[in-house]
């Protein structure tokens, strides 16, 4: 408990006895002797401390709420007029995406933005990145480079520069370059994610809302620092418990069909796997299970995959070697998404999905999750499916 006997607080309680006297004399007067003047002691107020500037973590956590309730103004207000387009362009990304952020100040002046979209709190393990704003006398006037930009970005949204569109189950952003193409891909996307949410309803991953980016040739080498292999046309980026992104450059795509497959296949990404951590070992079945929804409703034999397809002694290949030229990657794709295919052909796709949501999503071994789904060992459904996926390689024209 604190001490108030101290003379520090009796000279302040003394004082404030004072001051009280003085005011009640200056209103009312004095009463004294006939022969002594009276002396009246105006009342001084005292002056008023000076406000005091928020700091720079006060000043971002408010505008991290303005932007969280969508109050643009509460956004904009620290921000000096030379950055107020690229802030209102920001905040308008930002919501368009349902966003939640927050900042975190560093010692050493960096800004850890993190965000999600998966409500009013992110998740502990959601995506941030790096930012550096200067602040003078209450405001951000000034954006200099982070000192350690995060593995992420450049994001595509943290320039502001954006477009979207919104369908029923996907939010698409845009480059102004690629602004005329939002109206048929937001149409597809949508196509898509009808065909997606099924599967995400088999891996107990229910997605709010898809997003999905459109990247020019230039940022394709850029956004989520340029990782995109030179052979993919789409990926799926991770965000933790944020969900994913998916970013597409349709450039490389030469009909609405080979677009809306691939979209699929990247959303199919998101429904299976998005919120945990895979294992490189299990790309085979990774890229198979999201083949086989690209392409549904048609199955393997149907599709390209049965032409790269080359005959195979396992199911669970070993991943893709780094460099790997168009015909082994196609073979890859191929192999995964008729394994997948047999999966469902021997077991029915309810049971194939399980097995699937064991093994990439809870991380059961292959044994473990073929005895659990499919009652014998993970060797005798191998050999099956690979005498399956033989037969069709044998009797392909």
């Amino acid at each position: 408990m604190r001490d108030f006997t101290g003379p520090h607080y009796r000279a302040r309680h003394v004082g404030g006895t004072i001051l009280a006297f003085v005011v009640a004399v200056s209103i009312g007067g004095i009463v004294t002797g006939k022969d002594e003047s009276v002396r009246v002691i105006p009342a001084v107020a005292a002056p008023a401390p000076a406000p005091k500037k928020d700091s720079a973590q006060q000043l971002l956590n408010k505008q991290a709420g303005a932007l969280n309730r969508g109050d643009l103004s509460g956004w904009l207000a620290p921000v000096a007029p030379a950055l107020r387009q690229r802030y209102q362009n920001l905040f308008r990304a930002l919501r368009a995406l349902n966003a939640t952020v927050d900042y975190r100040v560093a010692e050493d002046g960096d800004v850890e933005l993190t965000y999600c979209f998966a409500g009013p709190e992110c998740p502990e393990d959601s995506p941030r990145i790096a930012q550096r704003p200067i602040v003078k006398n209450g405001q951000i006037t000034a954006l200099a480079n982070p000192a350690e930009p995060t593995a992420l970005q450049p994001t595509p949204w943290e320039q502001g520069d954006l477009v979207f569109a919104r369908g029923k189950r996907v939010t698409v952003g845009a480059p102004k370059a690629l602004k005329n193409r939002l109206e048929e891909v937001v149409a597809l996307a949508d196509q898509a994610a009808a065909v997606d949410d099924r599967f995400a309803a088999y891996a107990d991953n229910r997605q709010p809302r898809y997003r999905v980016f459109l990247a020019t040739d230039k940022l394709w080498r850029t956004w989520y620092g340029g990782k995109a292999t030179t052979w993919a046309v789409g990926y799926m980026q991770p965000l933790g418990q944020a969900g994913a992104d998916v970013v597409v450059n349709p450039s490389r795509l030469t009909s609405p069909t080979a677009l809306r497959e691939v979209i699929q296949h990247e959303l199919g990404h998101v429904a299976t796997i998005s919120g945990v951590q895979t294992k490189h070992e299990d790309m085979w079945l990774v890229e198979g299970v999201a083949e086989y929804i690209g392409m549904q409703p048609r199955r393997a034999v149907d599709t390209y995959s049965k032409e790269a397809l080359r005959r195979t002694a396992r199911l669970n290949l070993p991943p893709l070697r780094d460099g790997a030229g168009e015909k082994e990657v196609s073979a890859f794709y191929a192999q995964g998404h008729f394994a997948v295919d047999c999966l469902v052909t021997k077991f029915g796709e309810a049971r194939a999905m399980e097995f699937v949501r064991l093994k990439l999503r809870l991380g059961n071994s292959l044994d473990m999750a073929a005895r659990s789904v499919f009652g014998v060992p993970f060797r005798k459904v191998d050999a099956a499916c690979v005498d399956w996926i033989s037969n069709l390689v044998v009797t392909r024209r």
